[in-house]
C-alpha cells in the first residue's frame, strides 16, 4: 500500500468516527448524551407588590364580520370600530399623561438626591 492509501483511509476513519460521536452525542438514548437536567420541585413564585391600579378587564373578542352587501350592518361596524378606536385613543392620552406626571417626579427625586451629595 501507498502512503497515499493509508492517510486516505485514516482520514476517512477520522470524518467517519466524527460523525458517529456527533450522531450519538445528540440521540437521547445514547451513552454519551448529556443527562436531562433534573426536574426539581421549584417553589412558588411571590406575587409581585401590584400598584394601586385597577384591574383591566379582558378585552373583549372581535365579533364576527359584517356581510358586505348590507349597507347598514357595515355602517353599525364601522361606528363601533370609530368608537373603540376613540376610546383606545383617550386611554392612550391617559396612560402619556401618566408617563409624563412619573417622569416628572423622577426628575425631582433626582434633583433631591443630587442636592443631599
Amino acid at each position: 500500500m501507498n502512503t497515499r492509501t493509508v492517510v486516505l483511509g485514516v482520514a476517512t476513519v477520522l470524518v467517519a468516527g466524527t460523525g458517529a460521536a456527533w450522531f450519538l452525542y445528540f440521540d437521547e438514548g445514547a451513552m454519551f448524551a448529556p443527562a436531562p437536567p433534573p426536574k426539581a420541585a421549584a417553589p412558588a413564585p411571590k406575587p409581585a407588590p401590584q400598584a394601586a391600579v385597577a384591574p383591566q378587564p379582558e378585552a373583549p373578542k372581535p365579533a364576527a364580520a359584517p356581510d358586505p352587501k348590507d349597507g347598514n350592518a357595515m355602517d353599525q361596524a364601522i361606528k363601533a370600530s370609530q368608537a373603540k378606536a376613540g376610546d383606545l385613543e383617550k386611554k392612550v392620552a391617559d396612560l402619556q399623561k401618566q408617563a409624563e406626571a412619573k417622569n416628572k417626579e423622577i426628575a425631582e427625586m433626582e434633583q433631591k438626591a443630587a442636592a443631599k451629595k
